[in-house]
């Protein structure tokens, strides 16, 4: 938005639960090789990127939060890249971050009204886009429409509802930081597993599956047991007879 008081309210929300992301990953992984596999990068114009930027150094040199050294790279901030200058750039390095072959990326946008879900018997996509949708009151489809018929791009949400938890479905909206967090520590699971499992992948691999499945389990209960540490007040926000 660009009225005064509203941008504000979003550039600090956005900001914090930016600094919460990093400060759990600069915490939560010993190894910076598992680190440095899984980059983020923020895109946006000018103006919203130096803002979110300032007021995240802000927060840092008053708290202490741990992660200085991620708010001086450059490649992190990218201001004026758009999501798709920014999808060809990867897709030119000719490799897929997660596992450093030729291929093309798999590219997700995140959204809990998409018709899609993403699976948990395959690897996690090597490439979410989070639309980092700050609301006061939760918007039904925003994020899809902007993803599927303002980007062109494919649009899932999370199996959510393979943890089983009550009024917890896969529509959930989840906070910036907690869909972040649960993505990385997605990757990282899988990446160990890869590195343990050495069979070449077969389609219909029963064990497989299984691994790839505990993968987003795990990751998906420690995100949203973050997610009531730092929410409190807004531990779901929506319900189970909502969609």
């Amino acid at each position: 938005p660009k009225q005064k008081g509203p941008r504000k309210e979003r550039i600090n929300a956005v900001s914090r639960q930016l600094c919460n992301f990093l400060e759990w990953r600069s915490t939560c992984c010993e190894d910076s090789d598992s680190r440095s596999k899984c980059g983020v990068s923020f895109l946006g114009n000018k103006g919203d990127v130096q803002s979110v930027r300032d007021r995240m150094n802000e927060l840092e040199s008053r708290v202490g939060l741990p992660q200085a050294a991620y708010l001086k790279k450059s490649d992190i901030f990218r201001s004026d890249v758009t999501i798709h200058e920014f999808l060809d750039e990867q897709n030119a390095k000719g490799k897929n971050p997660q596992n450093n072959t030729d291929e093309v990326v798999e590219v997700v946008y995140l959204s809990p009204d998409a018709s899609h879900t993403l699976s948990t018997d395959c690897p996690p996509p090597s490439i979410v886009i989070i639309g980092m949708v700050i609301d006061r009151r939760i918007t039904t489809d925003r994020s899809r429409i902007r993803a599927e018929e303002t980007l062109k791009l494919r649009a899932a949400k999370l199996p959510l509802d393979e943890l089983n938890v009550k009024e917890l479905t896969s529509h959930e909206p989840l906070n910036v930081d907690t869909c972040m967090a649960l993505m990385q520590r997605w990757w990282w699971n899988y990446d160990r597993v890869m590195q343990q499992y050495k069979k070449p992948a077969k389609n219909g691999d029963e064990v497989q599956s299984k691994l790839y499945k505990k993968c987003f389990l795990e990751a998906a209960a420690f995100a949203m047991k973050s997610q009531r540490e730092r929410h409190p007040n807004r531990t779901v926000h929506n319900t189970a007879n909502k969609h």
